[in-house]
């Protein structure tokens, strides 16, 4: 299978999977369909950008699932749950009840434990934007990006106590507590007024200063919670700080900024760029990627950055894209440590033509490197 944007589908072009536009509702088209104008015009008018289709030149091709159908459903489903808690209380101060409370805890561990499983693939995080909105899809990646990099980050760098000792125990139990925070993040968001959270244009420096509340906001909703660790907490208010003290809502620097919040800072950022937001569309997993590793020791903790650079897929499975040659190629396989370096395979030459296709592993080609992705494989190259 490959990504293809709608715009470039063609007549007849088979789905290879179902394009769904919420969990709770039937696929918009299933898999296996052949595209037709109608069906094309229907996802555009559902705003879908990209579909994956199966044919000949991605044949044995497969996406990298960062988690399995069920675990996303469920976890949205509670995400939905704790916002709407919430939201009822809001006028009482913002609290969450025992019982969601306790789901938003089993929705982490259920996460973290389908993280575990695959802790030494990379990570590719395109394709769960099958949720209910942004918020709800943004609540859903950065706990899944976030909890796959403090894990590898707890067991590479570790974790320090409260003495200051650097100790490499109960990851699984504090990857528990990382994952409620990053669950509710954004909790604070319900307190920005909706025509500031959705505004499909710049913002005021009035607004921003609005939007810009939410992470104390969250903070200040859950200080009632009963049960919520403050380590939960953290990530809720300090997961916009920065690494150089840039961030807000107090301007805290390196260290003192909680290992929590700075993971989640990390998949916060990497989330919100690739994914469509009312005032811009998404960018392709390589343009986070870059940004990522262009503000390590700026923005984002080093060691978390360095965990980020040998995790995630910055072309994941399924993406076009054209070589330094000039040629054409999908991307077949990525693999952890190498994730600059996939494995693809070409389709077209440099000329644009079509040859027979082969799979080229480029950590054996030092010399060949991708030069651009998204391409359309039925269009000339402009040369």
């Amino acid at each position: 299978m490959r990504r293809v944007a709608t715009e470039h589908l063609r007549t007849g072009d088979r789905l290879g999977r179902d394009v769904v536009t919420s969990p709770d509702s039937l696929p918009l088209l299933r898999a296996g369909i052949r595209v037709s104008d109608s069906f094309r015009q229907s996802l555009e008018r559902a705003g879908i950008a990209e579909v994956w289709i199966d044919d000949k030149l991605s044949e044995g091709i497969e996406p990298l699932e960062a988690l399995p159908d069920a675990t996303r459903h469920r976890a949205v489903a509670a995400i939905r749950h704790a916002f709407e808690d919430v939201s009822r209380s809001i006028a009482e101060g913002g609290s969450l009840t025992p019982d969601t409370l306790q789901e938003m805890r089993d929705v982490a561990e259920l996460i973290g434990n389908d993280i575990a499983k695959n802790v030494h693939s990379a990570l590719a995080l395109n394709d769960l934007a099958n949720a209910d909105g942004y918020t709800m899809k943004h609540s859903l990646a950065v706990t899944a990006l976030g909890l796959a990099l403090g894990l590898r980050v707890m067991r590479r760098y570790g974790w320090n106590d409260l003495r200051g000792q650097r100790r490499y125990d109960r990851v699984e139990e504090r990857l528990s507590v990382l994952g409620v925070g990053l669950l509710l993040h954004d909790i604070g968001k319900l307190a920005v007024p909706p025509e500031i959270l959705h505004k499909p244009g710049p913002l005021t420096d009035e607004e921003w200063v609005a939007m810009r509340a939410h992470a104390a906001l969250g903070f200040q909703m859950l200080q009632n919670a009963t049960g919520i660790s403050a380590l939960a907490r953290s990530v809720v208010r300090s997961h916009h700080e920065r690494w150089n003290g840039s961030g807000y809502p107090d301007g805290k620097a390196g260290d003192q900024i909680h290992q929590f919040a700075r993971v989640a800072a990390v998949a916060d950022v990497f989330d919100a760029l690739t994914s469509e937001r009312p005032y811009r569309g998404a960018q392709p997993a390589y343009v986070g990627y870059q940004f990522v590793l262009a503000r390590t020791g700026i923005d984002f903790d080093p060691e978390v950055a360095d965990v980020f650079r040998s995790s995630v897929a910055p072309h994941p499975p399924g993406t076009g894209v054209v070589l330094s040659d000039g040629s054409r190629a999908i991307v077949k396989e990525v693999r952890e440590a190498l994730v600059e370096r996939p494995v693809v395979r070409i389709v077209f030459d440099g000329s644009g033509r079509a040859i027979e296709p082969r799979d080229v592993d480029l950590a054996r080609f030092p010399g060949l490197t991708i030069a651009s992705t998204d391409f359309d494989p039925w269009a000339r190259p402009s040369n």
